[in-house]
């Protein structure tokens, strides 16, 4: 098993940073490699990693000095990586103990599934916690609405990432890559699944403290036109290619009520 997380920290506080990559040091399946591509953190934090790698040799550090945007920090990682499985992980997110047993125990019963990620607890940005169910066998039209899955709950087998050539670096994509992965994985004819239990605590407060910036959910919308498009979803998801650019209209404050009444009707 190969843990890929890229790094881009600019907080002093660099909390958040350390429970992540604690969450990951503490699983019950400990025989794995944990690789970290920091590029552009505060020294607080790149400091915080070095401390770390020193204690655990499972870590290992990868600062190439030109990877700043997530998909090139996970290609890197993955060309670098050794591992059969492939788990993702982000750097304000906490893996509760059990998820590598229980995701890779999914997937060795489970042939047909390409990846798996997992129920959620979502964390806002005021601490409080709401229990999140996903569906366990995700169709394409269940992409339509929102993402089915929770991008760094995932792991993957390898020979998956590896057909679908790992992350799109286009520009077009950026910050929706994993949307990208995943629909162009179903196109390939390789679904996820959610383990039906929660496995992980995601944080909320980077969607709920800001508005995401209209040219990147243009490019939420020209992914889901194309991907759509590949899978013969179109014309019938026309108005769910132009919900992000509607809801960007939006006042924060509205989409935050909106979504964390959906989250808690979905819980």
């Amino acid at each position: 098993l190969s843990v890929i997380m890229g790094v881009y920290f600019q907080k002093e506080d660099i909390t958040s940073l350390d429970n992540a990559v604690q969450s990951i040091l503490s699983q019950d399946f400990s025989d794995f490699e944990f690789l970290i591509c920091d590029d552009g953190s505060v020294k607080s934090a790149s400091d915080l990693l070095d401390r770390l790698a020193e204690n655990d040799s499972r870590i290992r550090l990868i600062r190439p000095g030109k990877c700043y945007t997530l998909p090139q920090k996970l290609n890197l990682l993955f060309q670098k990586s050794s591992g059969a499985f492939i788990a993702r992980m982000d750097d304000d997110d906490i893996s509760y103990p059990n998820r590598f047993s229980q995701q890779l125990h999914y997937l060795s019963a489970h042939h047909e599934i390409a990846f798996a990620g997992c129920n959620v607890d979502f964390l806002s940005a005021t601490g409080e916690k709401t229990e999140h169910t996903f569906p366990e066998f995700p169709l394409p039209r269940d992409f339509r609405f929102s993402m089915p899955f929770i991008h760094p709950a995932l792991l993957f087998r390898r020979e998956a990432l590896e057909k679908a050539n790992g992350y799109s670096e286009d520009p077009s994509c950026l910050l929706n890559e994993d949307y990208d992965l995943l629909l162009r994985l179903y196109a390939l004819g390789m679904p996820g699944a959610n383990v039906q239990n929660r496995l992980f605590a995601y944080s909320m407060a980077g969607v709920e403290l800001r508005h995401k910036r209209y040219r990147y959910r243009m490019n939420e919308a020209k992914v889901r036109y194309r991907r759509f498009r590949d899978l013969g979803m179109l014309p019938a998801s026309l108005p769910y290619v132009v919900k992000p650019l509607l809801i960007g209209l939006l006042p924060l404050s509205l989409v935050n009520r909106l979504r964390n009444a959906r989250n808690k009707q979905e819980g």
